[in-house]
């Protein structure tokens, strides 16, 4: 997958017309993610409360904010199941497979209701508004570290990701602390994108057991 900086920087490049309906979607396991622009077009555009209330599923779809590691920058973070495409963007004027982890997917954006012309200043705006609107997620304990790494498996930039210290299963009870967490973790509360973080933690406190 890109780097986190450039898909950031991807998303900042929006200058010209024809990039103002892309969406660009990545590929981690099962799910795709979005970020910044592209998460405010689905988000907005094409997952609005209109589609929503039109499917079976009428959850809204979960925004991550996120602190920037080193920085006081944010940015926002969609995700969503690979099979669930159809779901989120239902309708779609362009697919591009950029590679085999980044795809991209082209909207046609509403017209404004007071018949006045779409603008990027006018785009810019409203991702913007939109982006502050949405909480900031913080680090559950000191032990979840970069927030960053946590929700997108992206290290921070120039420093290699860090492996889970053999000390954190001691701490949390080896096989009796992986039962207790499994048994005390509400799956059906939580979102999809939420419950395969939570495996992914589970599989690498398993391998630092074994």
């Amino acid at each position: 997958m890109a780097k986190l900086i450039d898909i950031l920087q991807q998303e900042r490049d929006r200058g010209t017309e024809a990039q103002w309906g892309v969406i660009h979607l990545y590929k981690t396991g099962m799910f795709y993610s979005a970020y910044e622009w592209s998460a405010w077009l689905i988000s907005v555009i094409t997952y609005n409360d209109k589609v929503r209330m039109a499917t079976k599923d009428r959850s809204p779809l979960s925004v991550i904010r996120i602190n920037m590691a080193n920085s006081d920058e944010t940015f926002c973070r969609v995700g969503f199941p690979l099979k669930s495409i159809e779901k989120y963007i239902p309708e779609r004027i362009g697919f591009n497979s950029e590679d085999d982890k980044h795809i991209t997917v082209t909207i046609a954006l509403p017209q404004p209701k007071d018949g006045t012309a779409v603008t990027y200043e006018r785009l810019l705006k409203a991702v913007d508004e939109w982006k502050k609107a949405q909480p900031i997620k913080e680090p559950k304990d000191k032990k979840d570290g970069n927030p960053q790494e946590d929700t997108d498996r992206q290290p921070a930039q120039g420093a290699a990701k860090a492996k889970p210290a053999k000390s954190t299963i001691g701490i949390q009870g080896g096989q009796g602390g992986l039962i207790m967490q499994i048994m005390s973790y509400q799956l059906s509360a939580r979102t999809p994108m939420e419950n395969y973080e939570f495996i992914q933690r589970l599989q690498q406190q398993i391998a630092s057991i074994l």
